[in-house]
């Protein structure tokens, strides 16, 4: 059986990258794309700021840097939602309520908000389209997440949510990281193939953690029987494309259940989650690979391939999953085949 490596993205379309300074409130103000914002200052002294951005096709990361205390008279354009955040533990507020550090802002487009940050302020930002989204998402999921969207300012507060988020926008925004580098390389296509290649798992990361901000409603009791069924689709899809799913999108899809559902199967049935599950399978491709004696390999190349764009995560599950590192197997992959252990009766 094989495992296909990440499908190409049928309308890749160049990454758009921008990083600006800022010396005065109204230059941020009109720096952010995607919005309509109005700053006023209120704290004194020089303001400085910066502005961190990029977007790929439905999803616009951002990470904001203000000096000053100010009013923000913020609306986001287009059909998208506006999720933000702040890792910081106190001073900002959304419409005159006090936000937690971590906890989540929603806002869809077209309707105003009003955002007082403090001093020496970062936040962190997404705006994703909203047809987009929906793409990736079951329908009963889709439906509860827009709701949300259009009737609350703030999630319940949810710090594994809000850390995930920030380690994938810092990921995108470094230009030192892998997916960093390649984002900057918008005329090298072999750069711009990666990228493409992982939007699908990137949209599945971001929509996986959403979900895991807004408690479902949905109570899940299925039989045996039912459960099987649900794992005897992934496993026919599975038998007829010779590909194992890369997303829990795919999954949901491919199963034609809900999230919550997928995951309730797979930790009754298999014990682990559904994104443990598909890791596990990247990872034993990835060490299949690794065993077959080729001098020409490049790890961090063959884990970005498989959906692994954080090279130091990738090591760390791998290490866990099979007691070495990735490099340790590379290294005996030429004696692999010629080690056997033979008893005498």
């Amino acid at each position: 059986m094989n495992f296909s490596p990440l499908p190409q993205d049928s309308e890749p379309g160049a990454p758009q990258r921008s990083r600006t300074f800022s010396y005065d409130v109204n230059q941020q103000a009109n720096s952010l794309v995607r919005w309509e914002q109005h700053y006023d200052q209120h704290s004194n002294g020089i303001f400085t700021g910066y502005l961190d951005e990029l977007t790929l096709k439905g999803v616009h990361f951002f990470e904001e840097f203000t000096s000053q205390s100010l009013t923000q008279q913020c609306c986001v354009n287009e059909n998208s939602l506006w999720l933000g955040f702040s890792l910081q533990p106190e001073g900002l507020k959304i419409n005159g309520k006090n936000v937690q550090d971590s906890q989540l802002m929603i806002r869809p487009s077209g309707v105003e908000f009003e955002l007082l940050t403090p001093e020496n302020f970062n936040i962190f930002g997404l705006v994703i389209d909203r047809a987009y989204l929906k793409e990736h998402m079951i329908e009963s999921d889709a439906q509860q997440w827009f709701e949300q969207g259009s009737t609350s300012l703030l999630m319940e507060k949810n710090s594994h949510v809000s850390y995930e988020l920030a380690k994938l926008i810092k990921l995108f925004l470094n230009n030192q990281s892998p997916l960093g580098a390649d984002a900057l390389q918008t005329e090298n296509k072999e750069a711009l193939s990666r990228i493409s290649r992982l939007k699908p798992l990137i949209t599945s990361k971001i929509v996986d953690l959403l979900l895991q901000a807004k408690p479902s409603d949905e109570q899940v009791s299925l039989s045996h029987l039912t459960k099987k069924r649900i794992i005897e689709k992934i496993d026919n899809y599975i038998e007829a494309t010779g590909q194992y799913p890369l997303t829990i999108s795919e999954l949901c899809k491919i199963a034609y259940v809900s999230r919550r559902t997928l995951q309730y199967c797979f930790e009754s049935e298999f014990g682990c989650s559904p994104i443990q599950y598909l890791r596990d399978c990247r990872l034993n491709e990835i060490r299949r690979i690794l065993l077959t004696p080729n001098s020409d390999l490049v790890i961090a190349d063959v884990a970005l391939e498989y959906g692994f764009y954080h090279i130091s995560t990738f090591n760390a599950h791998y290490k866990r999953l099979f007691g070495e590192t990735p490099s340790q197997t590379m290294s005996r992959a030429g004696t692999y085949k010629n080690f056997l252990i033979t008893t005498q009766g």
